[in-house]
């Protein structure tokens, strides 16, 4: 028996042609091996220092006023730019304003506040953040006495504490 034209047996053949299709699913097995380390290195780990829950809720609203107007009231207010931790706030989605009208007969009578109105912040992309914020209560009737407060609102829901209570009369 000679050796088949081109210098190989057979046999040597067959196992050049088996080790290089090992070979090449070895080096898939490694490249997914290494691949899966590295989205789970860069996917895991520490992001940013933890904080409490009530550390992330905007500072309250310290400035609410209001006055009269010609065809209801007028609420102004600044914007909070922190959170109860000192950090800057960066996802404030909105205010909810609260309002409760309070009998004439009994000004102490104890009256729950009820959602008025939510005002939206439109200024997220902005370099050049708004500062003050302005409502106007179209609905408030004349001869009335009203209490209002403002929450400042996140883009998870969570609100602030009230702000200060203004009370008008109309």
């Amino acid at each position: 028996m000679g050796i088949p034209k081109g210098g190989e047996h057979p046999l040597w053949l067959r196992a050049g042609q088996y080790l290089a299709r090992e070979a090449g699913a070895i080096m898939k097995r490694v490249f997914l091996l290494a691949l899966l380390i590295f989205v789970s290195a860069t996917a895991c780990g520490k992001k940013s220092d933890l904080r409490a829950p009530e550390l992330a809720a905007p500072q309250p609203i310290n400035n609410l006023s209001a006055r009269p107007a010609s065809d209801g009231v007028t609420l102004t207010w600044n914007r909070p730019t922190e959170y109860i931790d000192g950090k800057e706030i960066k996802d404030l989605a909105s205010f909810v304003i609260f309002r409760k009208e309070i009998s004439p007969n009994c000004l102490d009578c104890p009256v729950p506040y009820r959602q008025l109105q939510i005002v939206n912040v439109e200024d997220r992309e902005k370099f050049v953040k708004q500062k003050q914020y302005r409502y106007d209560d179209r609905e408030a009737r004349t001869n009335a006495i009203y209490r209002y407060r403002v929450s400042a609102q996140l883009f998870d829901g969570s609100l602030s504490a009230p702000s200060n209570e203004v009370e008008i009369s109309r």
